[in-house]
């Protein structure tokens, strides 16, 4: 602590301080809130990409049977036109997600550079590679 800071506190030396010490202290705290956003943002669509692929495994073991004595899907009862629409709705979901993800991610590296942990979006897209590290 300085020997300003000590004498008239804290308060009054950062209102003392230069409008670019301002400044910089701002467009700190404004950078690291729209990392942040970003950040969650492609961790949410990795996400939401993964469940969507759990949800096409879950509409094919819904077909499975059950138990060995009784089965899930009943041939009359089953609807193949709602399974595909289903299926294909899950896909179409999917792709749009893997859309957003590539575009947060092409700005999340123009904006702040390479992403530091990229585990979670090799799972997803394992052919992704960051445009800046090549």
């Amino acid at each position: 602590m300085s020997e300003l800071e000590n004498k008239n506190g804290v308060f009054k030396s950062d209102l003392m301080r230069t409008f670019r010490q301002l400044k910089e202290s701002r467009a700190e705290s404004v950078s690291e809130d729209v990392e942040i956003i970003y950040k969650r943002r492609i961790e949410d669509l990795c996400h939401r990409i993964r469940n969507y692929d759990r949800d096409r495994e879950n509409i094919l073991l819904d077909l499975s049977p059950s138990s060995l004595t009784s089965g899930a899907v009943v041939p009359s009862d089953f609807d193949a036109t709602k399974f595909m629409e289903k299926d294909v709705e899950i896909g179409l979901n999917k792709r749009d997600a893997i859309i957003q993800l590539e575009i947060v991610l092409d700005r999340y590296e123009y904006l702040f550079g390479p992403l530091a942990d990229t585990t979670a979006v090799l799972k997803v897209l394992p052919e992704w590679k960051s445009k800046l590290v090549r």
